[in-house]
């Protein structure tokens, strides 16, 4: 049975930042929440340790604080009377809010039910979910609601290898629907500011996405879905974490990822080529969908794997005009490479993306253009 990934959507949160604004913002509230602090300094050190923006230009966001300097009509972020920002039940009923606003645009015209919703997301979490609360307000009753929470940046594969199995288990005319929504700003903290926490304030964005799995071929744009693998890198448990605490979620990034998902990569990609019937020469010369998970990630992945830039310029066109998003990310380049003209049809794409674990994902497809 073929697994098809077709109908792919965004949603743009309704604030979209400079990046050097965003900087500017950030060494502000850094220095309110520490009246020690030097504004000018934390700017020079976002400038040295954060990204850049001429590999970032603007983020998209949620919330409204990140516009505006005035702490005291901040909803999360007034560093004047929590410096660390708004506790977490403050964060997750923003979170609450968004997601369901983004969910309600997302079906605001859709009429027939899909069998499974499978909602993603590892920046808040909510009970009943906003996929649930849909699917009542729509009557929808017969709709199942799987949740595929907390696992970062990488979790559209293990989203699609749900549904692929319910397409499988149930029939080809099944339909999937995986939905993200991403809050990933909304776990700031202002009074952290070692280079790691500036690499991380500086990178992350917001994002929604959604796409429908099935087991029919269509005339509409999508992608014809060949293998998946994953595998966990040995020795790298603490190399990328993503923790409850009491402000917030809290995310460490070891300095070394990138050269350690790039050292894996080779003999990750042979081995995916060969799953879906194809050499590994041909798999190094398709088009790349690597998530962007920094600039790094990018430039030592293409490194590994002897890449061309116009195979990997999906990925950073998305980390130039939206930053990181989390696992809405992904979704995001497979969209780009879907309406980029310069793509034909018929052509392989491979797909990888990394979380914690260190967990590696990659997937092959081959594009459909009608």
């Amino acid at each position: 049975m073929p697994i098809t990934i077709s109908g792919l959507r965004r949603l743009d949160p309704p604030h979209v930042t400079a990046q050097s604004d965003i900087h500017d913002w950030l060494a502000r509230a850094h220095a309110t929440a520490d009246a020690g602090a030097d504004p000018t300094r934390l700017r020079r050190a976002l400038d040295r340790f954060g990204c850049s923006p001429d590999r970032i230009a603007q983020r998209f966001h949620a919330l409204e604080d990140f516009t505006h300097s005035d702490w005291a009509r901040m909803r999360i972020f007034d560093a004047t009377q929590a410096p660390a920002g708004r506790r977490l039940g403050a964060r997750m009923a923003f979170f609450a809010q968004v997601a369901q606003e983004a969910f309600d645009a997302f079906y605001a015209t859709e009429a027939v039910a899909p069998a499974h919703i499978i909602h993603v997301t590892c920046t808040g979490y909510v009970a009943p979910s906003a996929a649930q609360r849909l699917v009542a307000a729509k009557g929808w009753t017969e709709t199942v609601v799987t949740h595929a929470y907390h696992m970062g940046c990488y979790a559209a594969f293990p989203a699609i290898r749900q549904a692929a199995g319910f397409v499988a288990a149930e029939g080809p005319a099944t339909r999937a629907d995986v939905v993200h929504t991403e809050l990933c700003t909304l776990h700031l903290n202002p009074t952290l500011r070692d280079p790691e926490q500036l690499v991380i304030q500086s990178l992350f964005a917001d994002g929604f996405a959604r796409y429908s799995v099935t087991g029919e071929l269509s005339c509409a744009p999508r992608f014809e879905l060949l293998a998946m693998a994953e595998e966990v890198l040995p020795d790298s448990a603490e190399a990328m974490t993503w923790q409850c605490a009491e402000w917030g979620f809290h995310m460490t990034l070891a300095r070394d990822v990138p050269a350690q998902i790039a050292q894996a990569l080779p003999k990750f990609i042979a081995g995916l080529a060969r799953r879906g019937g194809w050499t590994e020469a041909e798999a190094r010369r398709a088009v790349y969908a690597i998530h962007p998970g920094g600039p790094k990630i990018i430039e030592q992945a293409q490194a590994a794997l002897e890449l061309t830039d116009a195979q990997t310029a999906a990925s950073r066109r998305v980390l130039r005009a939206r930053g990181n998003m989390s696992s809405a990310t992904l979704p995001h380049v497979w969209a780009d490479i879907l309406e980029d003209e310069a793509v034909p049809d018929g052509a392989l794409v491979l797909s990888l993306a990394f979380g914690p674990g260190l967990t590696l994902c990659g997937n092959l497809m081959v594009k459909r253009a009608s």
